[in-house]
């Protein structure tokens, strides 16, 4: 019997980095995370006219360089970032990383914003060396390769001071192509093992009743019973950055708007940015890891999250990066369907998330908002 595909843990990316699979100048323990890695950017940044180049695309024959120096120099600003530089929304950036890649047949890598980076609506998508594809790395493409790890960036909502050495996104690796749980599956797991709970009215939790299709739906909260009546935070239209340095040193209402459960009935409006937090908690066992379906459709139209990876050891809320992309405004209610979850097989981490390896959101309750925000309740 073929064995069967994993999501890597920290134990496996060690020996990537150990066998010069993992390339970089100086890659610290606190890159590796319990199932991902996390690039460092360089100390320079591309800036990209896409209004007259469009979007950036990677080539499936050809290096992020090679293809960056096809465009135009009028359409492409080379800056060191080395004192730190100001990203600002409207504008696209492209980052290369320090760490260089190299893969074996039958294994893909997969790219996440991190949970710090999406809470501030930054659009972050990878892009690597002879793959036409964006947050995905295949070895179908180019096995056998270094291959150059780039970042594409957009901010949505704010602007944002950066530096070398900052970590925008995760990347995930796999082994085989049946990492993902079958719903069959998951059903089985949640005998054994409940990933999503309620709260008891005592406090105690209280498992969740699963509903499975093609991943594990996930509902919003909006009653605020945990959060001190907040239910939401939709972001302002600040122009003043947010250092990327500076951690619990910014005021969350200068930058969201918080609504509180006895306003009236929250109308989403389009194009505007919302955390918002899970009805159930979660709780991913060291064997698992998941992540959030950015795209679901089963309660409204639009991304529901910019950072959805879950870790081995995770437990706490779940908050949803927002925004709607509905013809008209959307009334929301309480327990209303978000999203799914998918949920993969990985080998046992040395390391789980939580406050022993320096996470930031464990436990986190309501709609809590980025690492670099003092936090006002929960």
């Amino acid at each position: 019997m073929e064995k069967r595909g994993i999501c890597l843990s920290s134990t496996k990316i060690k020996e990537w980095i150990k066998n010069g699979k993992i390339i970089g100048p100086s890659i610290e323990e606190k890159q590796i995370q319990p199932n991902s890695f996390e690039p460092t950017i360089n100390n320079e940044v591309f800036i990209l006219d896409t209004e007259s180049q469009g979007l950036f695309r990677p080539q499936k024959e050809k290096s992020i360089y090679k293809t960056l120096l096809e465009i135009p120099e009028r359409q492409r600003y080379r800056v060191d970032i080395t004192n730190g530089f100001e990203i600002k929304k409207g504008f696209t950036y492209l980052f290369p990383t320090r760490e260089r890649i190299i893969m074996h047949k039958k294994e893909y890598i997969k790219s996440s914003t991190k949970s710090s980076i999406g809470r501030l609506f930054l659009n972050c998508r990878m892009l690597a060396d002879y793959n036409p594809c964006f947050d995905e790395i295949n070895a179908q493409y180019k096995s056998e390769t270094e291959l150059n790890v780039w970042l594409l960036v957009q901010p949505l909502t704010f602007n944002l001071i950066v530096y070398p050495g900052l970590t925008f996104n995760q990347l995930r690796f796999f082994q085989g192509h049946d990492s993902q749980l079958t719903p069959s599956e998951i059903m089985s797991e949640f005998q054994k093992n409940p990933l999503l709970y309620w709260r008891g009215n005592n406090g105690t939790l209280l498992p969740a009743e699963p509903f499975v299709t093609d991943g594990l739906q996930i509902h919003l909260d909006l009653s605020g019973n945990n959060s001190k009546g907040v239910i939401a935070l939709r972001a302002r239209h600040n122009p003043n950055p947010i250092n990327l340095q500076k951690i619990g040193e910014y005021e969350v209402e200068h930058y969201f708007e918080p609504t509180f459960r006895d306003d009236k009935p929250l109308r989403l409006l389009k194009g505007e940015h919302y955390l918002f937090a899970s009805k159930e908690i979660l709780k991913f066992p060291s064997h698992l890891s998941g992540e959030v379906k950015a795209y679901s459709h089963v309660g409204l139209s639009g991304p529901v999250h910019f950072a959805g990876f879950i870790d081995s050891g995770f437990h706490g809320d779940l908050v949803f990066e927002i925004r709607s992309d509905e013809i008209s405004g959307m009334t929301l209610e309480d327990g209303m369907p978000a999203s799914k979850i998918d949920v993969f097989r990985n080998d046992l981490p040395d390391k789980i998330y939580g406050i022993e390896i320096g996470s930031h959101y464990q436990g986190q309750i309501g709609p809590r908002p980025s690492k670099f925000f003092k936090l006002g309740w929960g």
